[in-house]
């Protein structure tokens, strides 16, 4: 549905006209005349015939107008293009990140870099991306951990794929790349850092109650799932950094699978995460009882 179009100015010429009159014994007390015929009403009544074109033309725009609009925001149009057409790209420009800013900014900007690399996604097809932002951290040089460095931003790289082993030999080539992208779109006084992620190991043993025997691999792929840095945790949009992993979250987890009866025990081996800090699941072990 679209958006009614305002008017910007709705005086009428008779309303001008009216408002002038009242005017008229505050500037001149000896002005009674107010008649037609009167040369002054005259002059009212031509200067509100002038205001009310004006304020007319306040509420039309002309596609000449549009077209100087394009212009201030860089767009021209093509060849026999539409003015509809550069208005549509006009108002989708508004949409689109350029400037790297904000968080997500540069979040947002990380990712569509990587993926627009030439031929990473005909390499690896199933590749999955998670890109985390730290402002004022250099995790590059090491300061990220003891204290804040002002001006710096830290872009965390969260990827994955089947074939993870020749993606880290290119992973010091993707961060550039990266990087060479946000320099050229970050603000003049920023440091931007591109950096893999910094995982720390989570074993878990777990004994379940089930009348079903295989539903083992059911309960270890919901965990795998859960812990994944990409695509897990409660809202499925990866791990938070920093947050710890409790036991608790493990019992809601998994007697929340159908036909499991309940959690018997939970042994966890889980660090406490700095802010910039993912899990990785070193080893899982479940056991299922009648």
């Amino acid at each position: 549905m679209p958006l009614p179009v305002p008017n910007l100015d709705d005086l009428s010429f008779d309303e001008l006209v009216a408002d002038a009159k009242t005017l008229i014994p505050l500037y001149d007390p000896d002005w009674t005349n107010y008649n037609p015929s009167d040369p002054g009403i005259t002059l009212v009544e031509l200067f509100a015939w002038f205001s009310e074109m004006v304020l007319y033309r306040i509420d039309q725009v002309t596609d000449e107008s549009k077209l100087q609009f394009l212009k201030l925001l860089g767009i021209t149009l093509g060849e026999e293009e539409e003015l509809t057409s550069g208005i549509q790209r006009g108002a989708k420009q508004f949409s689109e990140s350029y400037r790297a800013v904000t968080v997500a900014d540069f979040q947002l900007l990380s990712k569509q870099s990587l993926l627009e690399i030439p031929g990473i996604l005909d390499t690896y097809p199933d590749l999955a991306v998670r890109t985390l932002c730290l402002i004022n951290t250099d995790m590059e040089n090491g300061t990220g951990v003891s204290k804040e460095a002002f001006g710096h931003v830290s872009v965390i790289m969260v990827l994955q794929t089947e074939n993870q082993k020749d993606l880290l030999r290119e992973v010091t080539e993707i961060k550039q790349s990266v990087k060479a992208y946000l320099d050229a779109r970050k603000l003049l006084t920023t440091r931007v850092h591109v950096v893999e992620p910094d995982y720390r190991d989570v074993v878990i043993e777990m004994t379940v109650s089930a009348k079903n025997q295989s539903i083992g691999s059911i309960v270890n792929d919901s965990i795998v799932r859960f812990l994944d840095p990409v695509s897990g945790g409660e809202e499925g949009q990866g791990w938070l950094p920093g947050r710890k992993l409790y036991a608790s979250d493990l019992y809601h987890l998994v007697e929340g699978i159908t036909g499991i009866d309940h959690v018997t025990s939970v042994t966890l081996d889980s660090p406490d995460l700095l802010p910039f800090q993912l899990f990785k699941l070193k080893d899982l072990k479940i056991e299922v009882e009648s």
